[in-house]
């Protein structure tokens, strides 16, 4: 099992741990786990401000290991998102996210290793769907563009697939 497996499994076991909490009888509080790509995971909180407005504190961590590369990335930040009902069972929500990104390189050439590392203040649009199997327990797609200033200044896109449990 690589590192990656046992992180989000580690992360997942979190989870249920605290779904020992008390079940309230609409949820107000939830976590998340969610896989960005091959090596890379996400844990998502969620609090719950009204009925249809929702807070997500979320850290994130990415791990490439190439022939000559590689690459570590750390994120931490929050987004405010607007949930939309589709269904009994989907909701779409959209909104905005900040956060910081720090990333550290390291580059081998013949015996020389040259190491980068870069901080930058992110931001962008997120949206998403998730469909809810119950009260507790939903999965969802995510996409956010980000565009991020600082040493270096960069555009992307990032997509997730998320498993949220609610208590």
């Amino acid at each position: 099992m690589n590192k990656f497996m046992l992180k989000t499994l580690s992360a997942a076991a979190l989870a249920g741990a605290l779904s020992t909490a008390a079940v309230a009888d609409e949820p107000q509080f939830g976590v998340g786990v969610g896989i960005a790509g091959q090596d890379s995971a996400l844990i998502k909180g969620t609090i719950t401000l009204e009925d249809n407005l929702r807070l997500e504190p979320f850290l994130g961590f990415t791990y490439q290991d190439g022939d000559n590369t590689s690459v570590t990335n750390f994120q931490i930040g929050t987004a405010l998102e607007v949930m939309k009902p589709i269904s009994s069972k989907i909701t779409g929500y959209y909104g905005g996210y900040v956060g910081i990104l720090t990333s550290s390189a390291d580059y081998t050439y013949g015996n020389t290793t040259t190491s980068v590392s870069n901080t930058n203040f992110n931001l962008g649009p997120v949206a998403g769907v998730e469909y809810a199997f119950d009260k507790q327990f939903t999965l969802g797609a995510e996409v956010r563009f980000d565009l991020g200033f600082g040493d270096v200044t960069t555009f992307g896109t990032n997509s997730s697939v998320l498993l949220r449990y609610y208590f």
